[in-house]
């Protein structure tokens, strides 16, 4: 993937998702690759594809954002990893994380990454700080045909018991759930005892690459990836899975007891005002 320094007008951006009233990416793109991501399909996403923008002077236009800008709370990684590989060179995320301690911001991290860990001791700093961590596959083989390039399970797990043991508020968010490779049996049992709080969110076909997820499982189940397609076909077949999914989560938690925060996005579009994930359907 080629890297590209950009400068950016803005870093502090609206986002409807609850969260947080603000987001912030310091990055445009990424570099793990995940077949699902909402964000492939953007103009720029298109424009600029195999691309990692690195937004060189974001920590610069955030702390001039600060000053005219009240903000108490900011989401990091909605459209982009924020520990992406390239950190490790640029710090972009770890110069941001600073700003936002300095002025005593909260924010709610959305990450894969393992490379989070570098930044626990950082993020520990503020006790409302929280961080979601994917873990939406319970097989290696699955992961690696839907994130080409992202992190395995296995450091993914490591790093969400380094996040528990320094005592950092998380939420492990199963999302997106892809019927028939996310599997809930086999992901309560893997994350058991790590964290108290899950997120659930169904997949959204029609922001994602829907087709290429189904011509990649095609080629190694064609069964398999004719029963994702069937769910997603029309309205009522998509909710009546959804449906099915809660009761039989709602069972299955009763072995856990996990706080569940379950997301099912409107078939015709995503993010809208029925999108929480700050009310627990169990």
């Amino acid at each position: 993937m080629k890297i590209k320094l950009i400068k950016t007008q803005r870093v502090l951006a609206p986002t409807q998702i609850t969260l947080a009233p603000f987001c912030i990416n310091p990055y445009r793109g990424c570099e793990f690759g995940c077949l699902y991501c909402y964000t492939k399909l953007t103009k720029i996403a298109q424009r600029d594809k195999e691309t990692l923008g690195v937004k060189i002077n974001a920590p610069l236009i955030l702390e001039k954002e600060l000053k005219y800008r009240k903000v108490e709370k900011v989401i990091l990684g909605s459209s982009c990893e924020c520990f992406t590989y390239a950190e490790l060179t640029y710090g972009i995320s770890k110069k941001i994380i600073q700003i936002l301690n300095k002025n005593n911001i909260s924010y709610t991290i959305l990450t894969k990454s393992p490379l989070i860990q570098k930044y626990l001791s950082l993020i520990k700093v503020n006790k409302k700080n929280c961080i979601f961590f994917t873990f939406n596959f319970s097989k290696e083989k699955i992961k690696s045909l839907i994130e080409e390039n992202s992190p395995s399970l296995k450091r993914r797990l490591a790093v969400i018991r380094e996040i528990k043991r320094v005592g950092i508020p998380l939420r492990i968010h199963i999302g997106p759930f892809i019927p028939y490779l996310s599997s809930l049996e086999e992901i309560f049992p893997l994350i058991k005892g790590l964290t108290t709080e899950v997120n659930i969110e169904l997949y959204h076909s029609k922001m994602g690459n829907f087709f290429e997820i189904l011509e990649k499982i095609k080629k190694i189940d064609g069964s398999l990836s004719k029963s994702i397609e069937n769910i997603y076909r029309d309205k009522e077949s998509y909710y009546n899975f959804s449906e099915k999914l809660k009761e039989t989560t709602l069972q299955l938690n009763k072995k856990y007891n996990f706080k569940l925060y379950f997301i099912i996005p409107d078939f015709d579009k995503f993010y809208n005002s029925k999108i929480t994930y700050e009310s627990t359907i169990f």
